[in-house]
């Protein structure tokens, strides 16, 4: 076979040669049309915290909102004359009961039980403790209730027991 050869040089427009003006260029094509070099998708950080915002803003609603604290008996800051015989705390949405409690703390730190009782005739949101007899002087209400969203909500209030 015929080796081809040419009289002048051949140069193919756009592309790269060895001579001084292909100095530099790489993947052998330059030029204005010439594909420029590409990065990698870099998902930036930016990106993520709104994804994650935008998902979180859609999952969220009225279903998975925190327990709170709509009414208590006795009130907060209440002055009783007699010992109350029980603490009734009714919540914005239901709560799992059996993973409850409520406890009675006088002013020098004596905790006083208060076991949940189930009542028959209260609501899902309605949480209900016994209140053994307490001495006179202020006592704090402490709770701790789990919502039926998964998350542990507690609080306190106090109340004064008059002598």
């Amino acid at each position: 076979m015929a080796r081809l050869q040419h009289s002048v040089e051949v140069r193919l427009p756009g592309r790269l040669h060895d001579a001084a003006d292909a100095e530099g260029q790489a993947g052998g094509l330059r030029g204005r049309d010439a594909p420029r070099p590409r990065r990698l998708a870099v998902i930036q950080p930016r990106s993520v915290v709104f994804a994650a915002a935008v998902l979180t803003l859609a999952a969220s609603g009225p279903a998975t909102a925190h327990s709170l604290l709509l009414s208590s008996v006795p009130v907060a800051n209440a002055v009783l004359t007699t010992s109350p015989a029980s603490v009734t705390l009714r919540f914005n949405n239901r709560i799992e009961k059996r993973l409850s409690r409520v406890r009675l703390v006088d002013e020098h730190g004596t905790v006083a039980t208060a076991p949940t009782t189930p009542a028959k005739d209260e609501s899902a949101e309605t949480l209900v403790a016994a209140v053994p007899p307490l001495a006179p002087g202020a006592w704090r209400v402490e709770w701790q209730v789990f919502s039926t969203d998964g998350h542990v909500v507690s609080g306190s209030y106090q109340f004064r027991l008059a002598p």
